[in-house]
């Protein structure tokens, strides 16, 4: 098997000493390379390429952010991570750009390892090289106008509520997705773990989000004409419902409080995907669309006679490029159930995306998403599936779209064949 390359970067020489000490166990999988300067780094990669790239961001010279910059400018299929201690916010923003993930230094062997294996096995949902170096220079992702022009509304107020501005982020996939890679980032230096944008504006302030949120270039605007009978609302909307779904089947099965929040998780951002296909590829989706109206079948399958993968894949590996825990990576990798998982929350994240396109169908030749028994034994409990879904109804009266009681849904959810 070929090894993977890495290129480790550092100007202390007793930080490279110990890096090769706590990754000596690799060394039969892993080919490092261990740099003390930028300029070391980039001669490094122009005699060969390499899979992965850590750098510290304070170093004299060429910075970690101006490296790992030219890095995705000129070897772009290149995984990023920065290793450093906290840095200030203006630094924050001259890297969000270019770094995948950011690492806090000093960190052990086992969690630096973890997140570099992280970020690599999620390479394992997508394998199209194209694809693959697609995913790898993404750097932003779409968000509504409307929601965005909310938020800069709120923050021009003397007094910004916290609230709207924590309900409008969450209002939007791509944009939440980026504020929760960025505040999770070691550079801010919070004590836990942050899963809610509430959480996150309070404990970093107003004016580190203002800058964040407002930062040049941060955020693209998806034009709203860009396909026609899409709107990303409504993709948006989609992907709230699943999220609630998702975590009320967690809730029904009493799961662990984490593995709710990973739930809702994966339900929010399942179709995150899609944003990098329409965003990049817009004239090839629209054929997605139009052969989906035409002919029928489910939009993932089109998706991979157009472009040889799905949004499930695409979406599945930006989120582990960009640090999202291996349960919600998978979940949104495999929410199409196009292979056997024993995992609980791909399963249940299939689950609910499932019971939401059957229950809210946009139009009469809207394509439905079935439950295959092949690849999702564990779902296919009729008993189950009839206690889901009377939860699902009752703790959450505003998706009063269904009858959990119609045996016809249940028939229809199912793929018997």
């Amino acid at each position: 098997m070929k090894k993977i390359r890495l290129l480790f970067v550092d100007d202390e020489t007793n930080v490279l000493a110990a890096l090769r000490r706590m990754l000596r166990n690799k060394r039969d999988h892993w080919d490092m390379v261990l740099v003390n300067s930028g300029q070391a780094a980039l001669e490094a990669l122009e005699k060969a390429p390499f899979d992965v790239i850590v750098s510290d961001i304070k170093m004299p010279g060429m910075d970690g952010a101006e490296l790992l910059t030219r890095v995705k400018e000129a070897h772009s299929g290149t995984i990023r991570i920065a290793l450093s201690g906290q840095v200030d916010l203006n630094e924050v923003i001259r890297s969000i750009r270019s770094v995948h993930q950011y690492i806090s230094k000093p960190c052990t062997a086992e969690a630096l390892i973890a997140r570099i294996e992280g970020a690599l096995m999620s390479r394992e949902v997508l394998t199209d090289p194209k694809m693959l170096e697609l995913v790898t220079e993404i750097d932003a992702l779409p968000v509504i106008p409307k929601i965005f022009q909310q938020i800069r509304d709120e923050l021009a107020k003397p007094e910004p509520s916290i609230d709207r501005i924590a309900d409008s982020i969450t209002q939007d996939v791509g944009l939440m997705a980026k504020i929760l890679k960025l505040v999770n980032s070691p550079f801010f230096g919070l004590p836990t773990h942050i899963d809610s944008m509430h959480k996150a504006i309070t404990m970093l302030g107003l004016e580190t989000i203002k800058a964040l949120i407002l930062s040049a270039h941060l955020f693209t605007s998806l034009d709203g004409h860009i396909l026609s009978g899409f709107k990303l609302n409504m993709l948006w909307e989609h992907c709230f419902r699943v999220a609630n779904i998702a975590r009320l089947i967690a809730e029904c099965d009493k799961a662990d409080k984490n593995v709710i929040v990973s739930c809702r998780m994966a339900g929010l951002l399942h179709d995150v995907g899609k944003l990098i296909l329409i965003n990049n590829f817009p004239k090839r989706y629209e054929q997605v669309l139009k052969s989906v109206r035409e002919n029928g079948g489910p939009v993932y399958r089109i998706e991979r006679e157009v472009f040889g993968t799905s949004h499930a894949e695409m979406g599945a590996y930006l989120m582990g490029l960009w640090g999202m825990s291996h349960e919600v990576v998978h979940a949104i990798g495999y929410h199409h159930s196009h292979r056997p998982s024993s995992e609980y929350i791909p399963n249940v994240v299939t689950a609910a995306n499932s019971i939401d396109h059957h229950c809210v169908v946009f139009h009469k030749d809207y394509s439905r998403i079935r439950i295959r028994k092949d690849v999702a034994p564990q779902l296919f409990e009729e008993k189950r599936l009839h206690m889901w879904l009377d939860y699902v109804s009752e703790h959450w009266q505003d998706i009063d779209v269904f009858d959990c009681a119609d045996e016809n849904l249940l028939n229809d959810i199912l793929d018997r064949g």
